[in-house]
């Protein structure tokens, strides 16, 4: 599973605000990769984090000054992770009925190639599965 210190990888977390979203951003994003293991979705670690968080360093928590995403991305918030997903295993086994029994929302699988966006923000559109 994805821990607090998994989720910020090298950055220290800014605020107790920022640690209290994450936590409560991994709790259903475990609770989806445990149901997911169990239904025979093998998760691999990446290895460049060693952890299920996907990318060098951006994966999880991005800070205020990352290069990567947008002022407002919902990383940047504690909000999104994204999960190493090499093969697409995870993203296949995810639907939109077992993202909303956990209240989360993903980027579609084609703009996400190698690891699944899970986030507990509702995009614009309101659709559980959404390109960006």
């Amino acid at each position: 599973m994805i821990s607090i210190r998994d989720y910020f990888g090298p950055h220290k977390a800014p605020t107790a605000a920022l640690v209290s979203a994450a936590k409560t951003l991994l709790s259903p994003v475990n609770a989806l990769l445990a149901e997911a293991i169990r239904a025979g979705v093998e998760l691999a670690q990446n290895p460049a984090t060693g952890t299920l968080v996907s990318g060098q360093t951006y994966g999880g928590f991005r800070p205020e000054n990352c290069p990567i995403g947008s002022p407002k991305s919902a990383h940047k918030q504690a909000r999104a992770v994204d999960v190493y997903d090499p093969d697409g295993a995870l993203d296949a086994w995810v639907t939109d009925e077992i993202l909303a029994g956990y209240g989360l929302y993903r980027e579609h699988p084609d703009a996400t190639s190698g690891w699944c966006h899970l986030t507990d923000r509702a995009p614009d559109s309101g659709k559980r599965t959404f390109r960006p």
